[in-house]
């Protein structure tokens, strides 16, 4: 009797939490928070993050964790310079052909989430690496559910306004 009452409770408390007791949702951000973000599962926390590009956040420490991404993949030789100009588009433009991703020179969503199926947890939870085996890879932290990069002798929070410390 005891058994049915309890399955009885927990059958309506899912039902009125719409389910979300059993399941867990997807990283969700967006530019509005302010900084590249992710919970749970760190393969799935770019694909929802706003665009880089020449004409969006294309001065950010945002664009400076971009750079150390595709500085990973051997793809762009420039200094982390926080800056979303010609060198940065076209290693951007090299890393979709490479994946054959639509080809525009933003990393966008669908670039950003390609990216983040190559990030490992390192030798501790806050560490992540972007290993892809060429030019030495790239290290991040993920803090607080905030991405940060390492530039200039220190961490700094990867965020779509900020410059300082570029």
């Amino acid at each position: 009797m005891k058994l049915r009452s309890f399955a009885s409770a927990a059958a309506t408390i899912v039902a009125l939490t719409g389910g979300m007791t059993a399941f867990v949702s997807p990283a969700n951000a967006s530019v509005s928070q302010g900084y590249i973000k992710g919970i749970d599962s760190i393969n799935d926390d770019w694909g929802d993050e706003g665009i880089l590009s020449t004409t969006s956040h294309s001065y950010s420490l945002a664009t400076g964790l971009w750079q150390q991404v595709l500085k990973g993949e051997g793809l762009y030789s420039g200094s982390v310079d926080c800056a979303f100009g010609p060198m940065t588009k076209s290693a951007t433009e090299a890393f979709q052909s490479r994946y054959h991703l639509p080809i525009d020179g933003a990393a966008g969503p669908q670039t950003m989430g390609r990216a983040d199926d190559f990030l490992k947890l390192g030798t501790t939870d806050t560490y992540i690496d972007y290993d892809r085996g060429i030019n030495g890879g790239a290290w991040f932290r993920r803090i607080d559910s905030t991405y940060h990069l390492y530039l200039n002798g220190a961490w700094r929070p990867a965020s779509y306004s900020s410059t300082a410390g570029c």
